[in-house]
């Protein structure tokens, strides 16, 4: 009898160790297939502090202008970072949902950007245009298909709500237009090979 009840007290502890675990873990939220107007914003951290020479901000700009794209590093985030990689560099999100339908799938919002998540994996990233630009391996590029034209080129391939570039890692921007104004109402960085 003594054996039992200890076993049983044991069982009860680490239950309780566990849901404490979970209960301090950032809860999650839904994915991009269950809220399709869900779209990730940029720069999620406070605003950057002001330039004070003109000449490092030229430096920035000019350092993205190039015909290659290359999205591994969107705003201080990669598409290969888990979660753990994503709350080091940008804090515990301000929400945190599981999807309804996808459990596997969470969405977390930061300022002006989304991050969806499959398990433990980013699925996509989406920035608003509140964010004013993206940040792309450090250099900035403006909110706006006519930035990214003169930055890219003409898009690699165009949707029904977009345009879009893949750049030679198998990564994919896609800037989703508003169909009356055809104004960018949020870029969206994911795995290529997914869509």
């Amino acid at each position: 009898m003594k054996r039992m009840i200890g076993l049983a007290a044991a069982a009860c502890l680490l239950m309780v160790t566990a849901m404490i675990g979970v209960l301090l873990r950032p809860a999650y939220a839904p994915s991009l297939a269950a809220e399709s107007h869900v779209l990730i914003e940029a720069n999620t951290k406070s605003a950057p502090p002001l330039k004070s020479h003109i000449d490092e901000e030229e430096t920035e700009q000019a350092a993205v202008k190039t015909s290659t794209p290359h999205f591994r590093n969107v705003n201080g985030i990669s598409l290969a970072d888990g979660k753990e990689d994503v709350v080091t560099k940008l804090g515990i999100p301000e929400s945190a949902l599981k999807d309804e339908l996808f459990e596997e799938q969470t969405l977390w919002s930061y300022p002006e950007m989304k991050i969806g998540f499959i398990e433990e994996t980013i699925d996509y990233i989406s920035v608003s245009p509140e964010a004013g630009y993206i940040k792309l391996n450090g250099a900035k590029l403006p909110f706006s298909v006519e930035g990214w034209v003169e930055t890219f080129g003409e898009p690699m391939f165009k949707a029904e709500d977009g345009v879009g570039y893949v750049d030679a890692n198998g990564f994919a921007a896609k800037l989703f237009l508003d169909r009356d104004s055809g104004l960018v109402i949020s870029i969206d960085f994911f795995w290529a090979n997914e869509e």
